[in-house]
């Protein structure tokens, strides 16, 4: 009996130890470390919502989550980072909600860049974050590996930022060269006027605009001022004819890794985040005339209803085809 008893002392002794060696192990296991990458310049207000979305998801999960953010198209411009999410070399990326749009099975997302589908910034946040866009996120999802999770951070409306001008009316585009997203949709929007479409990414752009490679772009005064853009184009023309909203992206593959706990986790941090870059943006979209002026350039409203008509069924060829049929009336609709 006694050495029943030892043996059974000692089988204790091993099972008390292996759940301590196991405790241990887990109290200190590494972090998850994510790579976050973004075209978007550091110091802007979208880098520091990326940062500020690090936090919260640090926070959060006590330190098991951790984001290294690269910008300034540090680790791939919008293509290539979308194409490392689908092969798994990278895993978030703070874009604009259709730049997936560049990929087949994602290409409904072509609807966002519709020119004047929204009312204004808040209207399209709403219907970005609503019922009919998670459809599109969810097919995006299946058919690309790519997933949009949380939409947030208000962009500048875009402008018509030239070269030449000013610009009043669609005529004074025809034979410019104009460096545009390279996203369907844009590049028929911006052909229909008579636009020359340059495909460049933004890092790209300034030294193209200054050695009279491209005549201008149409960025807002987010990504216009702060990637100097005015330096070097000194014609503003207030179009708003797109109305973007940042997205967070993730991997497919890796979103599948987490537990619901996690992704929950994740959407809280976005929506910390992206309401950072909206309080900024705003801030910066309130000084952006004056920092115009102080570089000289001319700033105009242009005829608003002409660049509408002109541009007002650009949708036509893409409903039915590229998305279903009525879904650009469901989103006019969401606004009323």
């Amino acid at each position: 009996m006694p050495t029943v008893r030892r043996r059974l002392a000692r089988l204790a002794a091993t099972v008390v130890a292996g759940v301590a060696l196991v405790a241990a192990s887990t109290a200190h296991a590494a972090p998850l470390v994510l790579r976050f990458g973004t075209p978007f310049i550091a110091g802007s207000n979208l880098h520091k919502a990326m940062e500020k979305m690090a936090e919260v998801l640090a926070q959060e999960s006590k330190g098991e989550i951790k984001l290294q953010i690269y910008t300034d198209s540090q680790i791939g411009d919008i293509l290539q980072l979308i194409t490392g999410m689908q092969l798994g070399t990278v895993d978030l990326a703070y874009l604009g909600v259709g730049n997936a749009g560049q990929i087949k099975a994602c290409a409904p997302l072509n609807i966002a860049y519709t020119p004047y589908l929204f009312r204004d910034k808040r209207a399209a946040e709403v219907v970005f974050n609503g019922p009919i866009f998670q459809q599109l996120y969810d097919d995006c999802a299946k058919g690309a590996g790519v997933r949009i999770f949380q939409v947030g951070g208000d962009r500048s409306p875009r402008a018509l930022v030239t070269t030449k001008g000013p610009i009043r009316k669609p005529e004074d585009l025809a034979g410019m060269r104009m460096r545009i997203p390279p996203i369907p949709i844009f590049r028929e929007t911006f052909e229909k006027v008579g636009v020359k479409v340059v495909p460049l990414g933004l890092n790209e752009v300034y030294m193209a605009l200054s050695r009279g490679q491209v005549d201008g772009q149409d960025n807002g005064f987010d990504l216009t001022l702060t990637f100097r853009f005015h330096e070097v184009s000194k014609y503003w023309s207030a179009t708003d004819h797109v109305y973007d909203v940042a997205a967070f992206y993730m991997s497919e593959r890796r979103w599948k890794t987490l537990t619901p706990e996690q992704q929950a986790m994740f959407k809280r941090a976005a929506v910390a985040g992206g309401q950072v870059a909206t309080k900024l943006g705003e801030e910066f979209d309130a000084k952006g005339l004056e920092e115009l002026k102080k570089a000289g350039v001319q700033y105009v409203v242009p005829d608003r209803a002409a660049f509408q008509a002109a541009w007002g069924d650009v949708w036509k060829s893409y409903e039915g085809k590229v998305w279903p049929d009525g879904l650009v009336q469901k989103i006019r609709d969401a606004q009323k």
